[in-house]
């Protein structure tokens, strides 16, 4: 959008959600240049070194609740199992995908790849209307 200024130095990832399997997302996050060619993304190795801070989780979810994200009532007490068990799904699907590093349940870069795969999936399109 105009507003947000005209100057774009990465990709749209609007609609990235399920674009690539996650382990592209692991490789692209660790070294870009390994999927993107000529990429001049910089790496983000801290990703895969860095706990993902899960101390103010609770209180986020009942932030955006204040603000009306529409979480259902009481997700607040369930967002971290629902966090950890989407981390575990993550982890599974990149071990199948051949990435296989201990501990990575509890680092950023799962967070930031489950993130990225839910890009732009929740938008459905409107049902056409028909017209008597």
């Amino acid at each position: 959008p105009f507003l947000w200024g005209s100057k774009r130095t990465g990709p749209d990832l609007h609609r990235v959600g399920k674009k690539y399997p996650n382990s592209w997302h692991y490789n692209h996050m660790i070294d870009p240049t390994s999927t993107s060619p000529g990429s001049i993304m910089p790496p983000y190795p801290w990703l895969v070194e860095n706990d993902l801070d899960l101390s103010l989780t609770k209180q986020k979810i009942e932030t955006l609740m204040m603000l009306g994200t529409p979480y259902g009532e009481g997700y607040e007490e369930i967002a971290l199992d629902d966090l950890k068990a989407q981390a575990r799904q993550v982890v599974a699907q990149l071990k199948e995908e051949g990435i296989e590093e201990e501990g990575l349940e509890t680092k950023e870069i799962i967070a930031i790849i489950a993130y990225l795969q839910r890009l732009g999936t929740d938008i459905q399109p409107k049902p056409k209307q028909v017209n008597n």
